[in-house]
C-alpha cells in the first residue's frame, strides 16, 4: 500500500483504505482487513470507518464486546453503519428497544436494511401499518425482502393485483418465498401455467413448500403423474404434507398398496388424522370393508376427542405396532 507511511491521508485515500479493508472482509481475509482499518485509524484517528471496520472485524472473529465497544465509538459519531451494526447485536441479544433506537436512526440516514428491519420488528409485534410504511420506504430501495412482506400483506387484504406487482419485484432477485406465494396468488386466479412456473422455479430455489404446491396444483388438475413426481421431490425436503400428498396421487392413480404404505407413514409419523380416514377409504377399496369403516369412524372420534370402541383402537395399535 503505497501511502501507508504517510501520517495523514487525502479524503480519496482513506476512503481507498476503507474500500480495501472491507474487499479484503468481504473474501473473509480478517488479517488483511484489519491491517487496512488499522492504517485507517493511524492517519485518520477520527474517522468512524475504521472504528467501524475493526468492530466487523471483531465481530466475525466471535469478540463481541470488542465489537460493541467500536461500533458504539462510530456511533457516537454518528455513523449509520454502525448504528445499524449495534441494532443487530442488541436485536440479537433479545434487546428490542435498544435495537429499534439503532435501526431508526440509521434509517434518518436511509441506510440500507434499516427500514426492512424496522417493518419486520414491526410486523411481529402486529402493528401492520407501521411495518407497511417501513417496507414501502425500503421497497423504494428495492429491497427484495419488502416486496416479499408488502405482497404478503397485500394477498392477505385480498389486493391481488398489488401482490403480483410486489412479489414480481421480488421474484427479480430469485426470492424463493416470493415464487411461492405468487403461484399461490396465480393459483387462486386459475392462472395454473403460471402458478406451475412460479412453484417449480421456488422448489428449484429451496423453498421447501415449492414441489409440494406443485404436487398439489398437478392434484388438483388431475395430472396425477406429474403429482406423483413433484410430491417424490418434496420427500426429499421432509415436507410435513408430502407423504399424505404423496398416498393421495397414488389413490387416485389406483395404486392402493402404495397409498396405503404412505398414508400409514403420514398418520404414524404425523398424526395426520386425515390419513387415517383415508386409508380407510383404501381399504374399502380393496375390499377390507370392516376394517376400512372402522378406521374412518375412529378418524371421526378423534377429531372430536371422543373415545374409541375396543376393535378401533385395537386396530390402530396394530397399525402403530
Amino acid at each position: 500500500m503505497w501511502f501507508m507511511n504517510k501520517k495523514t491521508l487525502s479524503a480519496e485515500q482513506a476512503t481507498a483504505l476503507n474500500d480495501q479493508g472491507w474487499a479484503a472482509f468481504r473474501e473473509q481475509d480478517l488479517d488483511t482487513a484489519q491491517e487496512c482499518f488499522e492504517n485507517l485509524a493511524k492517519a485518520c484517528p477520527d474517522d468512524p470507518r475504521w472504528m467501524n471496520g475493526v468492530g466487523a472485524v471483531s465481530l466475525a472473529r466471535d469478540d463481541r464486546a470488542d465489537a460493541h465497544r467500536h461500533f458504539q465509538r462510530a456511533a457516537d459519531r454518528d455513523y449509520p453503519g454502525s448504528h445499524y451494526n449495534l441494532g443487530i447485536m442488541a436485536y440479537q441479544d433479545g434487546h428490542h428497544d435498544v435495537a429499534r433506537r439503532h435501526f431508526q436512526r440509521a434509517a434518518e440516514h436511509d441506510y440500507p436494511g434499516s427500514h426492512y428491519n424496522l417493518g419486520s420488528m414491526a410486523f411481529q409485534e402486529g402493528d401492520h401499518d407501521a411495518a407497511r410504511q417501513y417496507f414501502q420506504k425500503a421497497a423504494e430501495y428495492d429491497c427484495a425482502r419488502s416486496h416479499f412482506y408488502l405482497g404478503s400483506m397485500a394477498y392477505q387484504d385480498g389486493d391481488h393485483d398489488t401482490a403480483v406487482e410486489h412479489l414480481n419485484d421480488a421474484v427479480r432477485h430469485d426470492h424463493p418465498e416470493a415464487l411461492n406465494l405468487l403461484g399461490d396468488v396465480h393459483l387462486h386466479a386459475e392462472r395454473y401455467p403460471q402458478a406451475e412456473q412460479a412453484y417449480r422455479r421456488a422448489a428449484e430455489l429451496g423453498n421447501v413448500d415449492g414441489y409440494n404446491n406443485l404436487g398439489l396444483l398437478y392434484l388438483q388438475l388431475e395430472d396425477y403423474q406429474q403429482a406423483k413426481q413433484a410430491l417424490l421431490q418434496a420427500l426429499e425436503s421432509d415436507h410435513v404434507y408430502a407423504q399424505h400428498n404423496l398416498a393421495v396421487a397414488y389413490h387416485r392413480l389406483g395404486e392402493l398398496e402404495a397409498a396405503e404404505r404412505w398414508y400409514l407413514i403420514s398418520f404414524s409419523l404425523h398424526g395426520n388424522l386425515q390419513s387415517l380416514e383415508n386409508l380407510g377409504h383404501v381399504y374399502g377399496d380393496a375390499g377390507r370393508e370392516v376394517e376400512g369403516q372402522a378406521l374412518v369412524a375412529a378418524s371421526d372420534k378423534l377429531y372430536e376427542d371422543q373415545p374409541l370402541d375396543d376393535y378401533e383402537q385395537a386396530l390402530i395399535d396394530r397399525l402403530l405396532a
